[in-house]
């Protein structure tokens, strides 16, 4: 159990919902689709030169910046994508932030645009006045796996480090720089050692929650 918490920091894609193999094709698709076009090389080639660095990073955003390209190359992709085809209002999602985890402040730390994850919570049934903050890709200047998006929500909080809680679906990216400033982690969807709990739903996180 994490104990003298008081901030919950999610990611948003990937982790407020199970990652769809169709959605992540498609997100997918446009990212490669650009990354070919952007180096003028041939779709397959793209693909695979962005799953080599992507392994190594465990970022989009990071691996685009490594290719040479535009960091906001991957927030055009997602945002390209149309959740709704995806995606349904999630109402046991939305009563465990209003009923279940009331008591906590609510930040999202998430690489995709400010658009882009506005809409997400839309697609979902949630509501931006849940979240005290929204730190995404367009309010820092290097993404996660960088530190920079956890300082910001600190900077929002103005708590003490050890009160908050990362919340994601991916070790390199939403544990470990987490971690790092010495805030608590959980992984949702999955099993992380590196983490401080793992829960296999996003529904379970309030049971490791004191």
């Amino acid at each position: 159990m994490l104990r003298n918490v008081k901030h919950l920091l999610w990611d948003v894609d990937g982790t407020l919902y199970k990652s769809k193999p169709d959605l992540l094709d498609a997100i997918q698709h446009g990212i490669y689709t650009r990354v070919a076009a952007s180096l003028s090389i041939p779709y397959e080639e793209a693909r695979s030169r962005f799953l080599a660095v992507y392994a190594r990073l465990g970022g989009a955003t990071a691996t685009a910046v490594e290719l040479g390209l535009d960091r906001r190359l991957i927030q055009e992709a997602v945002d390209s994508v149309d959740k709704t085809r995806y995606l349904r209002p999630d109402p046991k999602l939305r009563d465990m932030f209003e009923a279940t985890l009331r008591t906590f402040t609510h930040i999202i730390v998430t690489n995709t645009s400010r658009k882009g994850t506005v809409r997400t919570l839309e697609v979902l049934g949630l509501s931006p006045r849940i979240f005290q903050g929204i730190v995404t890709a367009d309010d820092v200047l290097q993404s996660k796996p960088d530190v920079g998006p956890y300082t910001k929500a600190l900077e929002i909080t103005g708590s003490p480090v050890h009160q908050h809680v990362s919340i994601g679906d991916r070790e390199k990216v939403d544990i470990l720089p987490a971690k790092r400033l010495g805030m608590k982690t959980i992984l949702v969807w999955g099993v992380s050692e590196a983490a401080d709990a793992s829960v296999p739903t996003v529904y379970d996180v309030p049971t490791v929650l004191v």
